[in-house]
């Protein structure tokens, strides 16, 4: 279970690189297709925003995964 865990988390970022191409293609409107009129207009702050947004959930599905991780295999111990 843990290394479902982990291999979970970390396909996480593909995820999140993978909604750029899904929304581009299917004209759905969301994150990925801000991130692309941001960077077609050169909206500098926006394009940090959705860019500081992406790498932010990715960060905390790591932390989350590396507690989940450490509360369901008793041999982990974060001091």
């Amino acid at each position: 279970m843990p290394l479902t865990i982990s291999v979970v988390a970390q396909m996480s970022g593909w995820l999140l690189g993978g909604i750029i191409i899904v929304e581009n293609a299917f004209a759905y409107p969301g994150m990925g297709q801000l991130l692309l009129q941001s960077i077609q207009s050169r909206d500098t702050p926006l394009l940090q925003a959705t860019t500081l947004i992406i790498a932010g959930a990715y960060t905390i599905g790591n932390l989350l995964s590396d507690l989940a991780y450490a509360f369901l295999d008793p041999r982990i111990r974060y001091v």
